[in-house]
């Protein structure tokens, strides 16, 4: 195996993040690594949408939760004919910590994210979600512009 053997890249649909997917399968054909492309469903963002919304949050949920499987989708179509190992994964959580959280307990080595996710309530609620990984990760990030 290489230097980097497994790469978590976080996504949250914006062109950002699948620029960094398309680099980490870049450095993965290289390095011969195994990709986690993984979607946190922002709890503190549900929670926020339930006061501008009608919806329950169950409702909510399951509407950010289709969402996320529908960027998932496309991003595996792409990922079809690539000859790289990956996995996709969607988890409840704040960001940066589910991401940190995945990160050890997978045994990543490199974290590959965008510079900047999808604008509106979320990054109101809680800045970026980059800089809080860069801040509290131990392993390398590797940010994409």
């Amino acid at each position: 195996m290489g230097l980097f053997n497994k790469i978590l890249v976080p996504v949250d649909g914006s062109r950002y993040s699948l620029d960094a997917v398309r680099l980490a399968v870049k450095i993965a054909r290289v390095h011969g690594s195994e990709i986690k492309i993984f979607h946190v469903l922002d709890v503190l963002v549900i929670d926020k949408l339930k006061h501008f919304s009608k919806k329950d949050k169950a409702s909510i949920q399951e509407e950010l939760s289709h969402n996320a499987l529908g960027s998932l989708k496309d991003i595996e179509y792409e990922l079809m004919g690539e000859k790289v190992n990956f996995e996709l994964l969607i988890k409840e959580g704040v960001p940066h910590e589910a991401i940190l959280e995945e990160a050890y307990s997978w045994k990543a080595e490199l974290i590959v994210m965008g510079k900047l996710g999808r604008r509106g309530i979320s990054h109101i609620v809680l800045g970026s979600v980059t800089e809080r990984v860069i801040e509290f990760s131990d392993m390398p990030v590797l940010v994409v512009k």
